[in-house]
């Protein structure tokens, strides 16, 4: 009986290559995705700090005959109180203005809008029409497409109206 020659099993160096470049592009989207996430879970943390600013301009609105000039709302900082929160500003119609720090390069120095509005929740309250009213509803959003998409589902308004105010 002759010895049976035994074929060598393994991967071939074509078959190794394939497999490291699908595994390649799978952790290239895997990394993306949990980027995505990182950032909007941070993001998150910047609209739940105006919580504060919110108050306060609300207590203004129902109490106050005469608005308050643009930083002159009683919450505003100059620094961030919270590590990817910068400075929050507020205009003379009420609109808070938090700037974004220390997420990523895409974000950093961009901002999230919080603006009072009416009952039906896109109209703008403004001031002195508005002084005496209570605000119902807040908009959320940003001016800038990558930061609207990283806001929470329910904060994702286009602010571009209101960015344009004067902030203090």
């Amino acid at each position: 009986m002759k010895g049976r020659i035994r074929r060598a099993a393994g991967f071939t160096t074509i078959e190794l290559m394939v497999s490291v470049a699908i595994v390649a592009v799978l952790a290239s989207i895997a990394i993306s995705a949990l980027r995505d996430y990182s950032r909007r879970a941070t993001i998150s943390e910047v609209v739940l700090a105006t919580s504060s600013c919110k108050s306060a301009i609300a207590e203004n609105y129902a109490t106050l005959t005469d608005a308050p000039d643009a930083g002159k709302w009683g919450c505003e900082t100059s620094v961030g109180t919270q590590r990817h929160v910068g400075a929050v500003q507020t205009s003379s119609d009420g609109v808070i203005r938090i700037a974004i720090a220390n997420i990523d390069g895409l974000v950093n120095g961009r901002y999230v809008f919080m603006v009072p509005v009416h009952a039906d929740g896109t109209t703008p309250m403004t001031t002195p029409d508005d002084m005496g009213r209570s605000v119902v509803n807040w908009m959320c959003g940003s001016d800038w497409l990558p930061v609207r998409n990283s806001l929470p589902a329910n904060c994702r308004h286009d602010t571009t109206a209101v960015s344009s105010q004067d902030f203090n």
